[in-house]
């Protein structure tokens, strides 16, 4: 039987509706990676993150089972070295919590996030014992500033 209009066209899928990801999954993705940090590093993440994406979908995730220092490397870092670990797990953390839609399974993102908020915790206290939890508190706040 011949189709009157030509043959149906199919979906596209993923629709470009929500190119990057929506409202409500980029606040789930917030609440996951943040809910193992300290209460004014949280919010200023949350705050700092809820604002107009940022990357455009097109970089690479990381692996949940990628290598990072330990603790023991942590307690001999030095300060500028935490930082920049830091810095490098924010980066990482705000590329999945904006990650577009199809781009990777629920399940996975939220694996993700979730092991990358218990690293930035580490990284906060690692920081916190050598400088002092309000310095920290402080450095860590600028960096999520210099990473928004």
């Amino acid at each position: 039987m011949a189709f009157l209009m030509g043959q149906p066209k199919a979906p596209s899928y993923p629709s470009g509706r929500y190119i990057h990801t929506n409202p409500l999954r980029r606040e789930g993705g917030l609440r996951l990676l943040t809910q193992d940090l300290p209460e004014p590093l949280r919010w200023a993440i949350i705050r700092a993150w809820r604002q107009p994406v940022h990357f455009d979908g097109n970089e690479a995730i990381q692996s949940v089972h990628r290598q990072r220092p330990d603790d023991a490397q942590l307690a001999r870092a030095t300060p500028r070295s935490i930082l920049l670990l830091a810095f490098v797990e924010m980066e990482v953390a705000r590329r999945v919590v904006e990650a577009p839609q199809a781009s990777i399974l629920p399940a996975t993102r939220n694996n993700l996030l979730l092991v990358q908020g218990v690293y930035l915790r580490r990284l906060y206290l690692a920081l916190a014992r050598h400088i002092g939890e309000a310095t920290a508190l402080a450095e860590f706040q600028r960096l999520i500033l210099q990473a928004s």
